[in-house]
């Protein structure tokens, strides 16, 4: 199986996508290049940064509507396949991410080769993330039907590329609509959309057999949480000097709650 990380970002983002680029160069092992989805009038930056950070990254162009650009990445990331045609699994990585150990397919997909999706009991959404809750209207509504879970629990998010076209199919068909014009136009106005919701309220109804289901019930959240991951997940609009929430234990032993991401990204990067 081919695995490939796609990153939807644009040049505000351009300073956490150097560091997410060269973490991937120095720690990522067992994956195809990354891809890099970016609109034409950032192309040129984009291509910049890989060449100096990560030179095979692929850099793809997606371009919008004016004003729309977060819905912009959003639909890139639902349409990866299409900017990944050779990867069997693709991973949803954000600028703002950091490797700071070996990284590996291999603790992403359970024994048969399905990738793990975490997800949360909407009715436990409530008590430990209430801020997703508007995440799951916007699928309710998108989809037609009341998903029981949240999917969008952890970066990357990963999913099969045999869900992206049927999903995508599956919302045509039901609102009559391209798939593009149906996206842009509701969420203009409800602005509850989630790619990541998206395909995993779908997948578990219509293809349940192409991931592995992980229920997050039993997992603690906050600074006492165990985390074994190889991603740093941390949060641009906060900036690079704002003490970040993510909580993950560096090799060294280091603690990342509390401290800055300009001084956990020099650290982890030897910058």
């Amino acid at each position: 199986m081919k695995h490939q990380i796609f990153i939807a970002s644009y040049a505000k983002d351009f300073p956490w996508l150097e560091s997410c680029l060269y973490s991937l160069r120095q720690f990522a092992v067992g994956w195809l290049p990354p891809v890099v989805c970016v609109s034409s009038a950032d192309r040129a930056g984009a291509e910049q940064i890989a060449a100096y950070t990560y030179p095979e990254a692929i850099i793809a162009v997606k371009d919008g509507r004016p004003g729309q650009g977060f819905m912009r990445a959003q639909l890139g990331m639902m349409e990866a396949d299409l900017y990944c045609p050779d990867a069997d699994v693709i991973y949803f990585l954000g600028s703002d991410c950091i490797a700071f150990k070996e990284l590996s397919p291999e603790s992403y997909y359970d024994k048969f080769g399905r990738p793990v999706v975490l997800m949360t009991k909407s009715t436990t959404l409530e008590a430990i993330h209430s801020g997703a809750l508007p995440w799951l209207e916007g699928t309710q509504r998108i989809l037609g039907f009341a998903p029981p879970c949240e999917y969008m629990r952890r970066l990357p998010s990963v999913f099969p590329r045999s869900i992206f076209a049927p999903m995508r199919a599956y919302i045509e068909v039901r609102h009559g609509q391209p798939f593009e014009d149906y996206i842009y136009e509701t969420d203009a106005i409800h602005k509850n959309t989630s790619e990541a919701n998206l395909l995993g309220a779908y997948a578990h109804r219509f293809m349940p057999d192409t991931c592995a289901w992980q229920d997050t019930e039993d997992m603690v959240w906050g600074e006492s949480a165990k985390n074994d991951t190889a991603i740093l997940q941390m949060w641009s609009h906060g900036g690079l000097d704002r003490p970040m929430d993510a909580n993950v234990t560096l090799p060294d032993g280091t603690k990342t709650f509390g401290l800055t991401p300009r001084f956990v990204i020099a650290k982890v990067l030897g910058q």
